[in-house]
């Protein structure tokens, strides 16, 4: 089916949808029933936050929308555990935890209601149709399945309550920003509500020739079968039309070099195209007051497809290093399908024996990703062959002229067809062995299977691995308000393509230890959490030294460091979020980078990860007018960070600063405005190498209203 009929189906499912709500709206209008379901988490269990050994950071809906928010990445940025690394020119999120991330040339993986569902090619995420977000700290591959050491992404999104209400938004702001949402829930009987919420938004950016353009649609639907049993139903589907953009170039660390505006790929490539559909049904039963079973299935689709000019970082090729103005591009074109099927089955619940108190959680669950890649590129001949500019497909960087040459033909780089499944069974009993004792245990074997088709080498490859992932935890309460707590626990996940004799890799792995305190305050409005984590990958993917062109699964790396989170109330109606990390994240193997092929040494720092970081957001609450108001203030510091592996390259730290309110005219309308890097700030948010770097946004004013009935 292809986007623009999927688009138009989905479509009259929204408009349907919608016409169904407020045909209802008045038939339900008596119905007195106000409640919003606390959607239980999968692979969580039910613990309060002094009982729960491991750190979690939460940004919900609120605190998104008064930051003027609409991205997952520029949410991260407020956890100071999260570092921003390689977008591939912006084509999707992509964050390292604590210093780890995954293969950098797919998406970062995050969890939507607990399903994997980052793994595909659907653009940055939009925070529409989101409750709030969750940074779950240390490995969670125990117990989730695939993952990192340094934590995941949870994702949960917005569920229908039982009163109608609907809630029109629109904003509008610096460089042509346009933004409409809707959010629409309505009951249709005493046991079935629905959610529907939408949004669309175009924009120029401060880089010249660049536009962006998203739209997409979220819907939930809920049914209360009866006083135990719960079905909910999510729909997911967004379209986005994003330029590929590969940033400047900083010769020799030069910031100031060009311009923040300057475009060096070629507008006529048109925008990246991405879009995603995607289903989930849960079904909850609670069996009794304290045991609960929960099943679920989801499907995902997502496809990317992409023409892009940027700069080659070959030596051989590339004419800059040599005259300093002329710079040789090369022309690549990525079709990328994905799709996933995920499946699963949870009991959870408390039982006592031997005088102890168990927490259960136990689980099976299945996943299979399929994914098809075209990547095909045209490269330029090497320097020594006296190549003309137009062979280069090159442009001069103080004064581009697009269009000016016509790229080469590209030829097939990797066209493949991979496939992954999991089969998973996981459990983990947390123990009161006395009333400030808990001892929690568990773990999870994981039967997988990969296989690989290369339609360029004529190669296929079948792999199959079996793996045990303990984790381990105690936490003793030292108070009401205070406990202290110890964790370990074991990751594990396949890694995608083969060797140069046409061998699968060995699986990466990972261990981590986590410390940490915990205190409740202020008549438990006030969360801080203290931790120490010490981590350690291996399997990592490099380059073979022994055959260039070719890869290996030896790299190792570690990541050790210290974190502090504040959140909650303070007096005067003040909310305060604050976030603090110290990483000290390096290589532990001697190494060849993948893309540039130079040498990395053991004791080198990992890509883009600053040693320290910190981030808050500061909102008060008042009246003016017998009306509420609020107004806030928002800061990030990031600190210098490798630019470039194998070099001395870094980029500079940034001070970055927000100022945000808004006031309620009546019960129906609001308005609110935002200031993002409020003193114009030039910074750097990530790169690859010297000749790919991400300028961070100028200045940006957002003015928004609402209205709500």
């Amino acid at each position: 089916m292809t986007p623009v009929v999927r688009t138009c189906r989905l479509s009259l499912l929204a408009i349907s949808i919608a016409s169904a709500c407020f045909a209802h709206a008045e038939d339900v209008s008596s119905i007195e029933r106000i409640e919003v379901n606390k959607q239980r988490q999968a692979y969580r269990g039910e613990f309060s936050y002094l009982q729960s050994p491991e750190a979690v950071t939460e940004f919900n809906s609120e605190l998104i929308a008064q930051a003027g928010i609409t991205g997952l990445t520029q949410v991260l940025d407020m956890s100071a555990s999260v570092s921003r690394q390689n977008s591939l020119g912006g084509l999707w999120d992509s964050f390292a935890i604590r210093g780890f991330f995954g293969d950098e040339n797919v998406p970062s993986g995050y969890l939507v209601n607990g399903f994997n569902a980052g793994r595909g090619f659907s653009g940055p995420r939009d925070v529409s149709g989101i409750e709030s977000i969750e940074v779950l700290k240390g490995p969670k591959a125990a117990l989730f399945g695939r993952g990192e050491p340094g934590g995941s992404i949870n994702i949960i999104t917005k569920k229908p309550t039982f009163a109608s209400s609907t809630q029109l938004s629109v904003t509008a702001g610096s460089r042509q920003h346009q933004r409409l949402e809707a959010d629409i829930n309505t009951t249709f009987s005493n046991d079935t509500a629905a959610r529907l919420i939408g949004f669309y938004q175009t924009e120029d950016s401060f880089r010249e020739t660049i536009e962006t353009q998203k739209h997409g649609i979220s819907a939930a639907f809920q049914f209360d079968q009866s006083a135990n049993s719960t079905w909910t139903y999510d729909l997911e589907y967004a379209e986005q039309e994003i330029p590929f953009d590969r940033g400047i170039i900083a010769p020799n660390g030069n910031f100031d070099f060009l311009p923040i505006e300057r475009f060096l790929g070629e507008p006529s490539d048109g925008p990246t195209t991405t879009s995603v559909h995607g289903h989930q049904l849960q079904w909850l039963y609670e069996i009794n007051e304290t045991w609960q079973l929960s099943s679920a299935v989801a499907f995902r689709q997502t496809e990317l497809d992409s023409l892009s000019s940027d700069a080659d970082v070959s030596p051989k090729r590339q004419k800059f290093y040599f005259d300093g103005q002329t710079l040789t591009r090369q022309h690549r074109q990525r079709a990328y399908d994905t799709e996933q099927y995920v499946v699963r089955f949870e009991l959870a619940g408390d039982f006592q024996t031997t005088g102890l108190k168990h927490s259960l959680l136990a689980g099976i669950d299945y996943d299979r990703f399929d994914f098809d890649r075209d990547y095909r590129v045209a490269r330029a001949p090497n320097l020594s062959t006296q190549p003309s500019d137009a062979q280069l497909y090159a442009i001069n960087i103080f004064n581009p002229v697009y269009g000016q040459y016509t790229a080469g033909e590209m030829t097939p780089a990797i066209i493949r067809q991979q496939n992954q499944w999991a089969t998973g069974v996981y459990i983990q009993d947390q123990i009161a062995v006395t009333d400030a004792l808990q001892v929690r245990i568990g773990g999870r074997f994981d039967d997988l299977k990969q296989t690989i088709d290369d339609k360029v080498r004529k190669l296929k490859v079948d792999q199959a691995e079996s793996h045990f992932s303990p984790q381990f935890g105690v936490l003793y309460q030292l108070s009401d308000a205070w406990s202290l707590y110890s964790s370990y626990a074991e990751g594990y996940r396949l890694n995608f393509g083969t060797d140069y004799q046409g061998g699968t890799f060995a699986p990466n792995q990972s261990e981590s230890l986590e410390v940490g305190s915990k205190l409740s305050l202020a008549d438990n409005r006030l969360e801080v959490t203290l931790s120490y984590f010490d981590s350690e990958q291996t399997n990592i993917i490099v380059a073979d030294l022994n055959n260039p062109g070719y890869h290996a699964a030896i790299g190792e790396a570690s990541s050790r460091g210290l974190e502090l989170d504040i959140a909650g109330q303070l007096p005067a109606d003040i909310t305060l979020k604050f976030s603090y990390a110290y990483l000290d994240a390096q290589v532990e193997k001697d190494a060849v980078d993948t893309g540039l092929y130079v040498s990395i040494k053991k004791g080198d720092d990992l890509l883009n990860i600053p040693e320290n970081s910190a981030s808050l957001q500061l909102t008060q609450a008042y009246q003016i007018a017998g009306r509420d108001a609020s107004a806030g203030l928002g800061f990030q510091y990031v600190d210098e960070r490798l630019g470039q592996r194998g070099s001395d390259f870094y980029l500079p730290s940034y001070v970055t600063f927000n100022l945000f309110a808004q006031y309620e005219i009546n019960n129906n309308w609001s308005v609110s405005a935002k200031v993002h890097n409020l003193f114009d700030k030039t910074h750097f948010t990530n790169s690859y190498t010297q000749m790919w770097v991400q300028p961070g946004e100028p200045r940006k004013v957002l003015l928004s209203t609402s209205y709500q009935f």
